[in-house]
């Protein structure tokens, strides 16, 4: 098992493969094994690597230090420790709002950036959540998380019980720290929707057609972005690239095969 010191905390990630680097970032509860099968496609031809966020799968899970900057910031460190000069970075849900503000902030060391089901700070759904600060009123932690797996992941209860399996062992090992962190709903936000015009790099954005919280904002990051892309997947819900690994995953190789440089 690999880890990098983030300050006081320890980031756990995996790599695979050899050549360009591609940086995959997980969504909100989850963590690096939601891109078991981008790992197995894309590394014959490239590095992959993968990361759990703090608070999230193998990483330490500190009391407080749960601002997007901090995860960030932790994938700044990682590239320093490994030497990254230049990478392809993919993110979905939380993991693309982390990619997004990166790139608002590093875009030199971006040679693309693919947003998947992204969220981003200064964008709020219409969409009403089940709210796990509600839920931590109404039970104790364990048994909060264990309604809000349930509530999450209904979606998947009939249509794919495979990911909805795979998911939820993930959401398991979530420790539920950025829950009680006592700096919850009090770190500073910026709009990184009004900043994201700073961002020249090439971008891709896949949404599918069912995450309905999320297209719009995927709709409006193409109009802001200058040089990107969108692609919406039919009869596709949040997890894109877990519920269409072959379309994303194609999606993704013709994008990134499109770009000329190499990542270190």
């Amino acid at each position: 098992m690999s880890f990098v010191d983030s300050g006081n905390v320890k980031i756990y990630y995996e790599e695979a493969g050899q050549g360009t680097t591609i940086i995959l970032l997980h969504g909100y509860t989850l963590d690096h094994r939601m891109w078991a099968k981008q790992v197995t496609y894309f590394s014959p031809k490239y590095r992959v690597i993968t990361l759990d966020a703090r608070g999230h799968g193998r990483s330490d899970s500190p009391d407080t230090g749960y601002a997007r900057e901090d995860r960030t910031g932790d994938l700044w460190n990682l590239i320093q420790y490994l030497k990254i000069e230049k990478f392809h970075l993919v993110g979905l849900s939380m993991g693309g709002g982390d990619a997004l503000s990166f790139a608002i902030d590093h875009q030199e060391r971006l040679l693309s950036l693919t947003l998947a089901d992204s969220v981003a700070a200064g964008y709020k759904p219409k969409t009403r959540f089940r709210d796990y600060i509600d839920l931590l009123k109404q039970y104790p932690p364990e048994k909060a998380k264990e309604v809000f797996i349930a509530s999450t992941l209904s979606y998947y209860v009939d249509r794919d019980p495979e990911i909805r399996e795979q998911l939820e062992q993930m959401m398991l090992s979530f420790s539920g720290k950025p829950w009680t962190d006592p700096m919850q709903g009090k770190y500073s936000k910026r709009d990184d929707v009004r900043m994201a015009a700073m961002v020249r790099i090439p971008v891709l954005i896949i949404v599918g057609k069912k995450d309905l919280a999320w297209l719009p904002l995927a709709k409006s990051l193409n109009e802001i972005l200058l040089d990107s892309k969108l692609e919406i997947l039919p009869g596709v819900g949040h997890m894109s690239n877990m519920e269409a690994p072959e379309k994303f995953n194609a999606l993704l190789e013709s994008f990134l095969s499109g770009i000329s440089g190499k990542g270190l």
